[in-house]
């Protein structure tokens, strides 16, 4: 366990209770507020953070890999679980194929306004938010577009 006299630069808020008591997606939201908090390390109503996890599909009753990140437009400081979009792991990566068959890829190109709502299509459990443009970044996939 860290000592909070151990961290110089940002201020030590993590609570082992209170984050023992929180499921995935909630302990997610609860490293981002702490993050967000901090405006030497976010700025106001800015930053992305996420979490790959397991979840039991809703469907098959199955254990699935479940990407949770921040939806565009919320701040960490305030986020809660409801602020984030979960993906199908599995779905996201295929995407990847998409991705690489256009003519064009990397930043500012066509493509990368399309994947952003191929994402809809990778959605865990019906979560309605949106789903970020930096989502790419998080999978840790060849869909990384700078």
């Amino acid at each position: 366990m860290a000592n909070p006299s151990d961290f110089k630069h940002v201020n030590y808020s993590w609570d082992d209770a209170h984050a023992a008591s929180l499921n995935a997606a909630e302990r997610l939201a609860y490293r981002s507020n702490i993050l967000g908090a901090d405006q030497r390390i976010t700025n106001t109503g800015g930053g992305n953070t996420s979490s790959k996890v397991k979840e039991i599909d809703p469907l098959s009753g199955e254990e699935v890999d479940v990407m949770w990140v921040k939806g565009s437009g919320g701040d960490l400081r305030t986020s809660k679980v409801e602020n984030f979009s979960s993906l199908y792991m599995d779905k996201l990566l295929a995407l990847e194929g998409v991705y690489d068959a256009a003519p064009e890829k990397g930043v500012k190109t066509e493509i990368e306004d399309k994947m952003v709502d191929m994402y809809n299509h990778t959605t865990f459990n019906l979560n309605p938010r949106k789903s970020s443009i930096d989502t790419p970044q998080k999978s840790s996939t060849r869909l990384m577009l700078n």
